[in-house]
């Protein structure tokens, strides 16, 4: 039903199969009250293009329209071609304190409807829950997303995921629930945490859920209308937004934008390039319900709309740091995220396409550089030397800027060289490995970057093992260097790059396997710098100039299935898709087995059949948790087939 084409970190562009057409996510869906429809459904499909909308089950069973939309349907009653999800009554318990009817009735009705996506009846966890009363509504809950799991017949249904603003029961539900024949699942309780800007306990409630969703289900985030939030939340993996903003905000006459909410009646001109700002003058605006509702909804289609367009350019992450900067509160859940690096960092790609930009001091928390940072302890072994020598950030790639200054210090100094960037700590056997070439950061940086860059760089040197390290100051350095590391360094940089980016890319102890033989190398005549690796005659690796990373050959691959042991480095495979696999055929994630839990988006990888046998080099599009959920989709691209091993011949 659900299948990711593109994404970035948790954020993805997908398609959603329903009884009534495919829906595109990240979508939105403008809720209809069927009592004030404010801008009619079939406008929602011919002007602003809407592929789902959302409308209340528990409003029509209970409303004047009960009886007309049983007869005809509720497509036909609302003109709505398209997908129709609808809500349950949660909501009204949290306005008005309980509602008078039964989860049963509820699927009941919606079925009776023709919803294509039916909400179960939870119950509303509120913030001010303490944990014995959320543990309550997450046990009823479950209760109840059985019991209209065992009712939808043939409806696709909404789970809903309660727990209020506790983390262990946020991830409890939401496993419960996904694990049920639950369509989609959705995040519920959050509309008090939305209506007083609390992105921080927004951001936490996501994550926590995220933690126990099945990654395979699309997620909706119930009452997330603003486009405000869109970003973050997207970010965040949340997939489905449902906008009654639009409406309720032009009752109240505020018009809304992607970075906050103004009053039209305050407005002289609004700045914003929609229909209905550039055709009409801002005081006929401002006295027009039904024009401020078109403006709301231009807007928060086309903030989810560049949504899409960042996920799709890979600049997500810059997007949610420029969208944090409008309002405090955001800023705050954004740096919240840090806390929560390693969930974050499974999803996130080992390179992107074009540069990252410093947009804050939040940009050096990263999940992508927290991970950079941690194989550098883990993966990276400094070669030994009297002492250190740190160079200061610098224009990059660093091993340009620094050519003539390391040059001079290797002549009358036994020293290893390393950059103090505004990344964290960059020996320059790895200044290309993405994205630290590839990043483009302020000449003037700010104290608190600085100071975030020297608590990265002292827990990378207090295990160094250096006796000591000198930043670099200019030529004045040269005289203290000299005396306190005498001697001559001679550093073959293409080998010590080659080597260092091997056990950064694969693990410790790649380069190793890699390259035991005669090493060559076929370095491009129009830049110097080194391709192609050979060995023994072999071409195992070739090294790509857009992130500085490997592209893994079959004979490479090879080396690093006798040197590691399963599952690392491995994707495993069903035995009937061993065949397609070595014809080149991609894997498909229906057929993963098993997979190592490092394995990440965009990392190369053996694929092997559930003997072990290495079957084919592809890149991961997954990590391991994706592709042992999703039925749908690709989980890795086959670059290049391996044929069955020949028997060694008897003795």
């Amino acid at each position: 039903m659900f299948e990711v084409r593109e994404r970035d970190g948790l954020g993805r562009i997908g398609v959603m199969e329903t009884r009534h057409g495919r829906v595109t996510t990240p979508a939105l869906l403008p809720v209809v009250n069927p009592n004030r429809p404010i801008i009619p459904p079939a406008d929602l499909v011919n002007r602003f293009h809407a592929e789902i909308l959302m409308t209340n089950a528990y409003i029509l069973g209970r409303g004047p329209h009960r009886e007309s939309v049983l007869r005809q349907g509720l497509h036909e009653f609302l003109g709505f071609s398209g997908a129709i999800m609808t809500d349950s009554g949660a909501f009204q318990s949290h306005v008005y304190g309980d509602v008078d009817v039964t989860n049963a009735e509820v699927i009941e009705f919606e079925k009776r409807i023709g919803a294509d996506l039916g909400t179960m009846l939870d119950v509303f966890s509120e913030p001010s829950h303490d944990r014995t009363q959320a543990a309550a509504d997450v046990e009823e809950t479950i209760r109840r997303a059985k019991e209209a799991d065992s009712l939808r017949g043939e409806m696709a249904l909404v789970g809903a995921v309660q727990g209020g603003l506790h983390p262990d029961l946020r991830e409890r539900c939401a496993r419960e629930v996904s694990t049920l024949g639950v369509s989609v699942c959705a995040i519920g309780g959050v509309v008090p945490l939305l209506e007083s800007y609390r992105f921080q306990d927004l951001a936490r409630v996501v994550i926590a859920s995220k933690k126990g969703l099945d990654p395979a289900k699309p997620v909706h985030l119930f009452g997330a209308g603003h486009p405000l939030v869109f970003p973050l939340a997207a970010l965040l993996g949340c997939d489905l937004f449902d906008s009654a903003s639009y409406a309720k905000y032009a009752r109240d006459g505020r018009m809304l934008f992607p970075d906050g909410t103004r009053r039209a009646s305050e407005l002289r001109e609004s700045g914003c390039p929609c229909p209905v700002c550039t055709d009409h003058a801002m005081k006929e605006i401002a006295q027009d319900e039904a024009l401020i509702a078109e403006h709301n909804l231009h807007t928060c289609f086309a903030a989810v709309r560049e949504v899409r367009r960042a996920i799709a350019h890979g600049d997500l992450w810059e997007l949610v740091e420029r969208r944090a900067r409008a309002h405090p509160t955001l800023l705050v859940a954004l740096r919240e995220l840090r806390h929560h690096n390693e969930f974050l960092e499974e999803f996130e790609p080992v390179a992107r396409r074009g540069a990252l930009y410093y947009v804050g001091p939040e940009t050096a928390h990263r999940p992508v550089l927290h991970r950079f940072r941690r194989r550098l302890m883990e993966r990276y072994q400094p070669p030994s030397a009297k002492g250190l020598v740190v160079l200061p950030e610098n224009r990059r790639p660093f091993t340009e800027a620094y050519a003539s200054a390391v040059a001079r210090v290797m002549e009358t100094s036994d020293v290893h060289a390393i950059v103090k960037s505004i990344w964290g700590p960059v020996p320059l056997e790895l200044d290309h490995v993405w994205p630290m070439a590839q990043s483009v950061v302020p000449d003037s940086l700010d104290v608190e970057s600085l100071e975030a860059a020297e608590v990265f760089f002292r827990e990378w040197a207090a295990g160094a093992g250096y006796p000591f390290g000198l930043l670099w100051e200019g030529e004045s350095s040269l005289d203290e260097l000299r005396a306190r590391a005498p001697g001559k360094r001679a550093v073959d940089w293409n080998a010590a790059r080659i080597r260092a980016t091997a056990d950064h890319q694969f693990g410790r102890g790649a380069a190793d396997a890699l390259l035991l033989g005669t090493v060559s190398y076929v370095v491009s005549k129009n830049t110097g710098k080194v391709r192609n690796v050979m060995v023994d005659g072999d071409h195992v690796l070739s090294l790509r100039a857009e992130d500085g990373l490997f592209t893994l050959k079959a004979a490479g691959a090879q080396r690093l299935h006798r040197a590691f042991h399963p599952p690392q480095l491995r994707i495993i495979v069903d035995a009937d898709a061993v065949p397609f696999v070595r014809e080149g055929k991609n894997v498909f994630a229906k057929f993963v087995r098993e997979a190592d839990p490092e394995v990440r988006p965009r990392d190369e990888m053996l694929v092997v059949s559930p003997d072990d046998e290495l079957c084919a080099v592809a890149q991961s599009s997954m990590n391991r948790r994706e592709m042992l959920s999703f039925k749908r989709g690709v989980a890795a691209y086959v670059r290049e087939g391996v044929p069955p091993s020949t028997p060694a011949p008897p003795h």
